[in-house]
């Protein structure tokens, strides 16, 4: 099922800020503190919607099998999870493809603690509840994600909800495909889509600027039947803004991760592969002067708010300690009508994958000591 809830509206900063509530349910069957660091697991959710947003038609290569254009391969997803759930619903392929098709790029998400906190909180409930459905806390979802600290300047905010998600590749691709609309096997309708495709849409919104992803940080009863995991996930996402005093601003976000290529060697970020506590600088690359500093959290990701930074100036991110390349990117502003003008600066992504020197690893492994930080290191591109 689908649910949402209509734009709502309330006065604030002496202007009247639309609201964008995109709330997108979900089902098989029908349709703790700030600062919260990421999971590994949660990081690379967050990497493969990021990966999702940047190419669509990318990710959906990635996720299923096609022998042609919009005609299944034999095993149509390399998932066993997933290609459980496309035959159980009978997703059309052709549907499918066609849908992508016509989808954009949306700038990258940022990792929001405070998102994470409410976001668990509402994956708790739902395992307490035993149900998967929006509004089991009787509140609205601004309400909802302002118990969990992001404050009261947001503009935009929506939730997907899975709560019997496999892993976390199970849960991107229920989102992404947005499996539903009945079992087209066995009814005889339908072509295994929602309609409309809400969780991916929300994912693909370019107004969304964070997100927090909530697992269930409590035990799932035995006697669950609709709430029974392995990953019972709440993601919500949102964007803010601040006031400088003459405009309304919402700023940049520098978003990434950096890993260390070796649980798989494919370029992507994996569980297991992140490095923390990497420093990350952001200079303007003509003046040579540090606008901006961060390290990776935990997980390996960072999250770094690049306040005052604005267009028509090129900026050099440099992770130093990895002795990969510097890369360089510009921000893209554009100005949004919510009752007054709000300058928007999209997020920006830049992740430095770390491959050691084969020589290196190999007598690290020997001595035993690759996961006490062996740090040989090369540049890959």
């Amino acid at each position: 099922m689908n649910d949402s809830v209509p734009a709502s509206s309330k006065k604030r900063q002496s202007f009247w800020r639309r609201r964008l509530l995109l709330l997108s349910g979900f089902g098989l069957f029908c349709g703790t503190a700030l600062g919260n660091d990421p999971t590994a697991d949660q990081q690379y959710l967050l990497e493969l919607t990021n990966r999702f947003r940047t190419d669509p038609q990318g990710e959906l290569a990635n996720l299923v099998n096609f022998s042609s254009p919009g005609v299944w391969a034999g095993t149509k997803s390399n998932d066993p999870s997933i290609a459980y759930a496309l035959n159980y619903f009978g997703t059309s392929a052709s549907a499918l493809a066609s849908q992508f098709s016509s989808l954009t790029a949306a700038p990258p998400l940022a990792w929001n603690s405070a998102l994470n906190v409410s976001a668990t909180s509402y994956s708790n409930l739902m395992v307490t509840s035993d149900q998967q459905a929006h509004g089991l806390d009787g509140l609205t979802l601004d309400q909802r994600i302002q118990n969990g600290g992001y404050g009261a300047n947001w503009l935009n905010v929506g939730e997907n909800l899975f709560a019997s998600a496999d892993s976390a590749l199970h849960a991107h691709g229920a989102f992404v495909i947005d499996w539903g609309d009945g079992n087209g096997s066995t009814a005889g309708y339908g072509n295994g889509i929602q309609n409309p495709a809400g969780h991916r849409d929300l994912l693909l919104n370019s107004a969304m600027k964070e997100i927090g992803i909530g697992f269930q940080s409590i035990a799932i009863p035995g006697s669950n039947t609709t709430a029974i995991g392995p990953y019972v996930i709440t993601e919500h996402l949102a964007s803010q803004f601040r006031f400088d005093g003459v405009h309304y601003i919402s700023d940049a976000i520098l978003t990434g991760s950096i890993y260390q290529d070796t649980v798989l060697a494919d370029a992507f970020y994996t569980p297991g592969e992140g490095l923390a506590g990497e420093t990350v600088n952001v200079y303007n690359d003509t003046t040579g002067i540090l606008v901006a500093s961060g390290f990776s959290n935990s997980a390996g990701g960072y999250n770094i708010t690049l306040t005052g930074l604005t267009d028509g100036t090129v900026y050099r991110v440099e992770a130093p300690d990895t002795g990969l390349a510097p890369r360089t990117f510009t921000l893209t502003e554009h100005t949004d009508d919510y009752g007054v003008p709000v300058l928007v600066y999209d997020n920006v992504y830049e992740s430095f994958a770390v491959v050691p020197e084969p020589r290196s690893l190999l007598l690290c492994l020997a001595a035993g000591l690759c996961l006490l930080g062996g740090r040989s290191r090369r540049t890959t591109f």
